[in-house]
C-alpha cells in the first residue's frame, strides 16, 4: 500500500488535535480548588462536543465524515482509530470534573489516540 503523506498528516493531525483536547481537559481540570460552576459547565461543553465530533468521524470512518468511498490510509488507519477511540469512550458527557471518572475517562481517550497516531507514524515512516 503506498501511503498518501498529505493525507497522513492529515489523519494524525485530527487525531492529535482530538488527543490535545483531551489533555487540556484533564490539565484545566486539575485544580478543584478553582473550579467554579461556569468553568465546570464549559468544560463539561468541551467534552461533549470532543465526543460528539469522535462519535461523529466513527459514524463514516472518513476525514470528510461523509459516506463515501475510504481511502486505504481512512480504511486501515483512521477508521479503526476512530472506532477504537469512539467504543472506548465511555465515560458519560454529563461526568463531574471533580469526579476521578474525569481524568481516567479522558486517559482512557488519549491511549487509545496516541497508539493510532504512533501506528500511522511508523507505517509512514517505514515508507519513505
Amino acid at each position: 500500500m503506498g501511503l498518501d503523506h498529505n493525507e497522513a498528516v492529515a489523519i494524525i493531525t485530527e487525531l492529535q488535535r482530538w488527543h490535545d483536547e483531551a489533555r487540556s481537559l484533564v490539565d484545566d481540570a486539575a485544580d478543584k480548588l478553582r473550579l467554579s460552576s461556569n468553568s465546570t459547565d464549559l468544560l463539561k461543553a468541551r467534552l461533549t462536543k470532543l465526543k460528539g465530533e469522535i462519535k461523529e468521524a466513527a459514524k463514516y470512518e472518513t476525514l470528510s465524515r461523509k459516506k463515501s468511498p475510504k481511502t486505504d490510509l481512512e480504511q486501515f488507519f483512521f477508521g479503526p482509530a476512530v472506532r477504537a477511540t469512539s467504543s472506548n469512550f465511555r465515560m458519560r458527557t454529563d461526568t463531574s470534573p471533580y469526579s476521578a471518572m474525569w481524568n481516567r475517562g479522558l486517559h482512557e481517550v488519549e491511549h487509545e489516540l496516541s497508539y493510532a497516531i504512533h501506528s500511522i507514524r511508523e507505517s509512514l515512516n517505514a515508507s519513505v
